[in-house]
């Protein structure tokens, strides 16, 4: 998700290594943070692989920041514009980071086509019904256990419908992001 997140904002323009670690910190929230220690290895290794390159800055040409250091400046390179796209391409694996993964990837949908999206959207639509089923069933089980303490039965139940709410809203909203792009293919 970092690797795609990098490329996709580098495929805008060239940014500087402290601006990528805000902008991806912005994203993820304000409850979990990218270390340094993440970001720079990964950076490092997006140089390596040839899929980003350093690049003077213009701007800061001579001017020295904080403590002497220039900062770097990173820019995609041709093979990480088809990195970028593949990494688009792949179906994002079920984890706990999955809608930070959707997310990243439907901010760049304007750098890809109406099927890709439509695709992402699809797979974002059956991770939810996955995550739904495994509410209903979790509500069912709980419903059903007879050696639970009925407070404890209460409280779960409430959190559990509670979850099964909010992913049926998240399910409601893909749909309707899919009917939409549908109707605009329907118009052009």
């Amino acid at each position: 998700m970092t690797e795609l997140f990098i490329l996709g904002e580098l495929t805008g323009s060239p940014m500087h290594g402290y601006l990528l670690h805000t902008i991806l910190n912005g994203i993820i929230g304000p409850t979990r943070k990218i270390s340094w220690g993440v970001l720079y290895p990964l950076i490092h290794s997006l140089v390596a692989d040839g899929l980003i390159e350093q690049v003077p800055d213009e701007q800061q040409e001579g001017v020295r920041q904080g403590r002497g250091k220039k900062k770097k400046m990173y820019r995609i390179t041709e093979d990480g514009r088809r990195r970028f796209f593949q990494l688009m391409e792949e179906p994002i694996p079920y984890s706990p980071d999955y809608e930070l993964h959707f997310y990243t990837k439907f901010s760049n949908f304007d750098m890809i086509s109406r099927e890709l999206q439509f695709l992402i959207l699809h797979q974002y639509k059956d991770y939810l019904r996955f995550e739904i089923r495994h509410e209903e069933e979790r509500v069912e089980n709980v419903s059903k256990d007879e050696m639970m303490p009925d407070a404890e039965r209460h409280y779960n139940l409430i959190w559990f419908r509670h979850r099964l709410d909010k992913l049926r809203f998240d399910e409601e909203w893909v749909l309707q992001l899919i009917n939409n792009l549908r109707m605009e293919g329907i118009e052009r």
